[in-house]
Order: structure tokens, then sequence, then C-alpha cells
């Protein structure tokens, strides 16, 4: 015998739901179901017919879904609806995870505040791969001082969202954070290094002067030397 293909689909839920001694005395009964008329067999009598065998056998809670499933293939107005003390709820859509957000695109400038001065950093390309292992996905500069290229400061952009400066390794933080500390740094090295420069020219100068001055005191002390004796 070929199954209809609502019988087949009741047997495909027998076949999970029902345990295995059962299945044969089960689709001896759905194969001689017949409508509540006494005609043939749809899919809605088979589930009529599952559903009245597992409760005569005292299956309840197999029979639950059962009857369940009957329930939405008959009309709103029949006897099962008020023995089950109502229809069966709908069936809960099918719950789909909400797409995530786009991701909102760093502008290519980032102004701010350090101190008493306003910087603006410009996006560039990564100069660097990895950082103590965090992923380098953005790089932001800034010169302090204008048309001076030994004045640049950088930060490096991580895929975790943090900040790096370039100045301290080490230090993540956010961006107002990361700036801060390298644009400190930065002017401070630039101090050091200017202040440093300045001081080896004032020695070069006195040097220079230093060797004639120490010649001609050698010349006069030795003339007055000579005069005297």
């Amino acid at each position: 015998m070929v199954a209809s293909g609502g019988l087949s689909e009741v047997l495909d839920w027998v076949s999970v739901h029902v345990p295995g001694p059962m299945r044969t005395e089960v689709i001896g009964v759905l194969n001689t179901a017949t409508a509540e008329d006494g005609g043939p067999a749809s899919t809605v009598d088979f589930w009529r017919t599952l559903a009245e065998w597992l409760v005569a056998k005292g299956h309840l809670d197999i029979a639950r879904e059962a009857i369940r499933r009957w329930q939405t293939l008959v009309p709103a107005d029949h006897p099962i609806h008020a023995v089950m003390g109502g229809p069966p709820p709908p069936d809960k859509p099918a719950v789909t995870e909400a797409p995530p957000p786009p991701k909102k695109e760093e502008p290519n400038s980032r102004i701010v505040r350090v101190i008493d001065t306003t910087y603006t950093f410009r996006r560039i390309e990564p100069q660097m791969d990895k950082v103590q292992g965090k992923k380098v996905v953005t790089a932001w500069e800034v010169f302090l001082v204008d048309d001076d290229p030994t004045s640049r400061a950088v930060l490096n952009g991580f895929d975790d969202g943090t900040y790096g400066p370039w100045a301290v390794s080490g230090v993540f933080s956010d961006f107002a954070g990361a700036a801060a500390v390298e644009v400190v740094v930065r002017s401070m090295q630039r101090h050091y290094v200017f202040t440093v420069k300045k001081a080896d020219r004032i020695r070069k100068i006195l040097g220079g002067f230093g060797l004639p001055f120490t010649a001609v005191v050698g010349v006069l002390i030795g003339y007055v030397m000579g005069v005297i004796h």
C-alpha cells in the first residue's frame, strides 16, 4: 500500500515520537482509518485516529501533540476545541535575529583638545600590522607645528576599538586619552631636543672664542715675564 501525502506526514511523526514497540500497531490502525462519516480518510482523519488511539492506550504525553495537530485542521466549531478548552495557540513565528546595525564609518579627521591647544588628527593608512598582538586597522597623524615634519604625532587604531600612541608602547585607551599621551610626550621630546641643541650651540660658540683668548693670554703672560727679567 502506498501511503497518501497525509498518511505519510502522520507516519513520519509516528516514527519520531511513538516508541518502537507500538509503531506496528499504530500503523495498522492508521491504515484502516476512515473519515467521521465513514468515507475515505484525509489528513485530519489520520491525526484524529492517532490521537484517539493514543488517548485510549493511556499515552497522554504523546497524544497532546497529535491532538494539537488535529485541532489545527478542524473548523472552529468542532467539539474537540470544547473538550480541549479552546483551539490550540497559533504557532509562534520563527525567531529571526535582527541583522547587526551597519558599522559606523569613522570620519577622516578627529579633533581633540590637549591642555589649551586644539589638534586635528587626520586618518592615514596603518603603518604597521600589529602592536603587542593587537591588530592595527587605522592610523591617525597630526603635526604639532605646521610645516615641520619633525613634529609628527601618530596614533594606532586597533580592531577592538582602542587606540595607542606611538610615543609610548603598551598604552591603550580611547581616542582622546591616546591623543593626549601622544601630544604631551612628543611635545616634551621636542622641547628636550631643542634644549640640547641650543646648549650644544652655546658650547660651540664659547669654544670658538675660548681657544684664541687662551692663546692671547699666554702671549701676554710671556711678554710680561720677559720684561720683568
